[in-house]
């Protein structure tokens, strides 16, 4: 595809500054990936570029955005569905014209953990750490953002997951656009909780991927799935897809699960919240006071009957090297009542061809699920201030 030749730009999300995203200027990729803000370089004969039908705004955007790792003219963003319009010398399965979805795990598919299923921390993708992911900057791996008009696929033959019917693919473009990332990592949290025939599950957390672990575990045959939010808004519309609820700070949690199940407790908690941010400001700004940012994942803990098991699908801060940041995690409660634990990132490869079934094949609208809504890529801004304040769409960006 000539028209990506190295020097022309492009229309992109960007980082802005601190806490704020903005629509710009960025280069057209290039198998021949040039050093760029948040990029390194690299040749990638194994690679394809994709034209881009959609791309979605993602909780994890959000950490970007007030991350350290990000830079301004960086382009964010990590979950796509696109088009391929080059590939690469090296690439033999994936061919021009076709519809792919693309998982937010850059893997190489031949290191020990890519071959063990461990996407989500390739040894090869990342010259600082196992682990790369689109959009993050040079800590994840130093690979450009999707929410562009064009991007680069590394390893394409690996990552990519070709649509079977592009038309199809098309048609449920809302459906479809979920399955790079918040799909399989709500997946990925209920297999982890063991959710399976007649479990009941606890799920901290009713934004997008509070949601999609919802659908799974609704996929995966649990009897009843209740999610808990401070957000009445986000409440009132997993109600409206027919899960329970419970308004958090209305009352104590084992009570409200009681109130649904007629027992205080759940085989199976997902934490779909993570480290709170303002926790964890509010206790390094004080110098007092209690250290709550694991207070959704205590509350999980908490409504987990023993022998259960809890998934951590939410984001916790490693810190910089040498580093432990205090969570005021329950550990005495996860060891007392024998949980078994499951967390860290979706490898989201490892799930693509049955979920992409399950949406395709069987149905799942998974898009009506956490209310996917199509925004034009222009107003890529506002979607992530919506977002940011708590809003109750998954936002999709259409160029």
């Amino acid at each position: 595809m000539s028209g990506t030749a190295a020097g022309g730009t492009q229309r992109a999300v960007v980082f802005a500054g601190p806490g704020r995203a903005g629509v710009g200027e960025a280069p057209m990729p290039s198998l021949d990936v040039r050093a760029a803000p948040g990029v390194l370089p690299r040749r990638c004969d194994h690679g394809v570029l994709v034209r881009t039908l959609a791309t979605c705004v993602c909780g994890s955007d959000q950490h970007t955005l007030h991350g350290p790792g990000a830079v301004p003219g960086m382009v964010l963003g990590h979950e796509l569905t696109g088009v391929v319009t080059e590939v690469g010398r090296d690439v033999e399965r994936v061919r021009p014209g076709d519809v792919v979805a693309v998982p937010f795990n850059v893997a190489c598919g031949r290191c020990a953990n890519c071959r063990a299923g461990l996407t989500g921390h390739c040894l090869a993708a990342n010259p600082s750490r196992p682990g790369a992911t689109y959009g993050m900057g040079e800590g994840f791996g130093g690979w450009a953002g999707l929410q562009a008009e064009h991007a680069l696929v590394p390893y394409a033959d690996f990552n990519l997951y070709v649509l079977p019917d592009a038309d199809q693919a098309r048609e449920r473009l809302l459906d479809v656009a979920l399955l790079g990332d918040v799909l399989p990592t709500g997946y990925h949290a209920a297999k982890g909780a063991r959710v399976g025939p007649g479990s009941t599950v606890y799920i901290a957390g009713a934004g997008p991927v509070g949601l999609a672990c919802a659908a799974a575990c609704r996929l995966l045959g649990a009897a009843a799935v209740i999610l808990g939010d401070f957000n009445a808004g986000r409440l009132e519309h997993a109600r409206s897809a027919g899960f329970e609820t419970v308004l958090l700070g209305a009352g104590a949690l084992p009570d409200m699960v009681a109130d649904v199940l007629g027992v205080p407790h759940v085989d199976a908690g997902i934490d779909c919240v993570g480290a709170s941010d303002a926790a964890v400001a509010g206790a390094g700004a004080g110098g007092a006071g209690e250290v709550r940012p694991a207070a959704a994942l205590n509350d999980v803990v908490g409504v987990v009957r023993p022998g259960g098991a809890v998934a951590i699908p939410g984001v916790y801060p490693a810190g910089p090297p040498g580093a432990r940041p205090a969570l005021g995690l329950w550990l005495g409660g996860i060891w007392s009542k024998a949980i078994t634990v499951s967390a860290g990132a979706t490898p989201a490869r490892r799930y693509l061809d049955e979920l992409a079934s399950a949406v395709l094949r069987g149905g799942l609208a998974i898009g009506e699920v956490v209310r996917a809504t199509p925004v034009p890529l222009a107003d890529a801004a506002g979607a992530y201030e919506r977002f940011g304040a708590g809003g109750v769409s998954k936002y999709v960006l259409i160029p």
